[in-house]
């Protein structure tokens, strides 16, 4: 159960390794001292709070917001789910637009009577088209919830 609670005090906190090292440290000596006073575990955890409680109770020790990195990894997770769904979706209308008539071999401008089959289901742009689409999801989901968690 100790070791459960560090960890996850441990995940929790946005600071640095030897921060997070000293933290575990404090943490371990509370626990020992406490179990040595006749306390059990489980009411350490109680006295402490969760996790994130204390997490964020010792982060604003050291002069730090224990949120805005979790933030700024949404954010930048957002940015780049766009960036991907655009490229994809410009790779995807690049190669549609130049697109040559169908039953065409090479670039020519007109039908030949050359049959060319295949058995491939899929084309590339088919998988870029699904690419941006899923890009654009994850995006669109991450903004959602982006703004309802600044709301709060």
């Amino acid at each position: 159960m100790k070791e459960q609670y560090i960890r996850q005090v441990e995940k929790e906190l946005n600071l640095s390794r030897k921060a997070k090292t000293e933290v575990v440290r404090d943490l371990n000596e509370i626990f020992n001292s406490a179990v040595e006073h006749g306390e059990t575990e489980q009411q350490v955890i109680e006295r402490l709070g969760t996790p994130q409680e204390f997490a964020n109770s010792t982060a604003e020790q050291f002069g730090i917001d224990n949120s805005v990195p979790k933030k700024r990894k949404w954010i930048i997770s957002s940015v780049i789910s766009l960036v991907v769904a655009i490229v994809a979706f410009l790779i995807y209308a690049t190669a549609k637009s130049g697109k040559v008539p169908e039953g065409a071999i090479g670039q020519a401008d007109a039908m030949t009577n050359i049959q060319v089959n295949g058995d491939f289901i899929f084309d590339a742009s088919q998988i870029i088209l699904l690419v941006g689409i899923i890009a654009f999801a994850f995006a669109t989901i991450q903004i959602i919830r982006a703004v309802h968690n600044n709301r709060r």
